[in-house]
């Protein structure tokens, strides 16, 4: 830990290492002895600001803006609206005791793929999680997701409405390898594409490196400290060059053929609730977007949704974060073993028992996609901070944190009582960053 930052990258030129390798200041102490000083993984957790009014949307990304080096747009309108279609039609639709079904809405204006935009971008070097035994089951993707929300003027007036997309770009190279097969969800484990995504990840690198030198603003700016919107997205003069280049890695890095994936969270169109998850994913071979029955759910269900007047979570999820074992395929529901935060939702429960049990959902070696629900990652901070508010979050700074329960935003901007819509970032996020950190270090280093 004693050598500079530039001294250590000397050394590994000296020694003949390709050029990549000086990515190394995504080095964790944790992960490699006598490392550089930690840089925090902010370039890998891009957060930008809430836009303050049309003018300032210039300083934004609209995902229609996006296009890969032959000139294909990363997202076509077409996959877009297929995408839209699903989010609110009937696979987001969930019956509700005693009243209408809910499903997400798409309030006038949300429908133009020009009015979404960028509000973060999150860089993993392997889905659904980097811990040995989660690899171990479902492999390694390398993955760069886009959280997209919708902005729309109206009456003159900047609005960001309460919906987020999630466009999911996969690193994958290789025949898929044998692997179990799950009858609703067949996931082959797949070889990860690492050549194309380590010069990724050194666009992002490169990206900070020369915030440092003062490339942009003429200011350096350094990504260390806490979590929060990113130091450049805050300065007005580094914003729009640092806006740029970010486009400019995005469309050189990215491929439409990469969008694997994708996320909706979203209200009804004139509700104030409840929220409502639903995940997609392009079929194998069709490339057909369909939506993704949630593992943790009852095996059918593609949709969730959280609501804080009357039934808090429906469907009741059945997770399964507790089992020592993990498979690709979900365990029938009398074989799983788990805590989701419904269970803190519609009970008063002690202060011990909310630390406990939203410390399981906020571990990304337990919990993750394939064996815990939506609503509960997307709620733990809130419930946490709700219950024992002199809990310290590390990593985070406090005034990101959600404050409100109307605030289900892990990444992006989330509403808080009153309407307002403000930068978000729970705790998930923060851990999951920190693998991420950690595991591109490893990578990088295997060289």
């Amino acid at each position: 830990m004693s050598k500079s930052i530039g001294a250590y990258r000397r050394t590994i030129l000296a020694a003949g290492a390709m050029a990549f390798a000086a990515i190394l200041s995504f080095t964790s102490p944790a992960v490699v002895a006598d490392a550089p000083a930690p840089l925090h993984p902010l370039d890998v957790s891009i957060l930008f600001p809430a836009p303050k009014d049309a003018a300032d949307l210039v300083n934004f990304i609209s995902v229609a803006d996006l296009a890969d080096a032959s000139g294909t747009p990363l997202v076509s309108v077409p996959r877009f609206q297929e995408f839209l279609a699903i989010a609110a039609g009937d696979a987001s639709k969930i019956a509700v005791p005693g009243g209408p079904p809910a499903q997400i809405g798409l309030p006038d204006g949300v429908e133009d793929i020009k009015n979404w935009f960028i509000a973060g971008i999150r860089v993993d070097v392997g889905a659904p999680g980097l811990s040995k035994n989660i690899m171990t089951a479902f492999g390694q993707i390398p993955q760069v997701r886009l959280i997209l929300q919708p902005v729309t003027i109206e009456d003159g007036k900047l609005k960001i409405h309460d919906r987020a997309a999630h466009m999911i770009f996969s690193f994958i190279g290789g025949i898929p390898k044998p692997q179990e097969i799950c009858i609703k969800q067949p996931l082959p484990k797949v070889d990860p594409d690492f050549i194309h995504f380590r010069a990724t990840l050194a666009a992002f690198v490169s990206l900070r490196d020369d915030l440092a030198k003062g490339t942009f603003g003429a200011t350096p700016i350094t990504t260390q400290g806490l979590l929060d919107i990113h130091p450049a997205l805050a300065d007005p003069k580094a914003r729009k060059p640092f806006r740029d280049r970010l486009v400019e890695i995005l469309d050189k890095n990215l491929s439409a053929g990469q969008l694997g994936s994708m996320a909706a969270m979203g209200l009804p169109k004139s509700d104030p609730e409840p929220w409502i998850f639903i995940a997609m994913q392009r079929q194998p071979g069709t490339g057909k977007l369909v939506a993704v029955p949630s593992p943790a759910l009852d095996g059918n269900a593609t949709a969730e949704l959280v609501r804080f007047f009357g039934d808090k979570v429906i469907p009741a999820p059945i997770s399964d974060n507790l089992n020592e074992t993990m498979t690709i395929c979900s365990r029938p529901p009398s074989d799983r073993k788990g805590v989701s935060t419904a269970t803190l939702l519609k009970a008063s429960p002690t202060e011990q028992d909310t630390i406990t049990l939203t410390n399981i959902i906020a571990d990304p070696s337990k919990s993750h996609f394939f064996n815990t629900d939506c609503v509960s990652c997307h709620t733990e901070t809130r419930l946490l901070r709700s219950k024992s508010p002199t809990t310290k979050i590390e990593g985070v700074a406090d005034t990101v944190l959600p404050k409100d329960r109307w605030n289900v935003r892990n990444f992006g901007w989330g509403r808080e009582a009153g309407g307002d819509m403000r930068p978000t970032i729970t705790r998930r996020t923060a851990t999951e960053t920190a693998e991420v950190v950690k595991a591109a270090n490893a990578l990088l280093q295997a060289q």
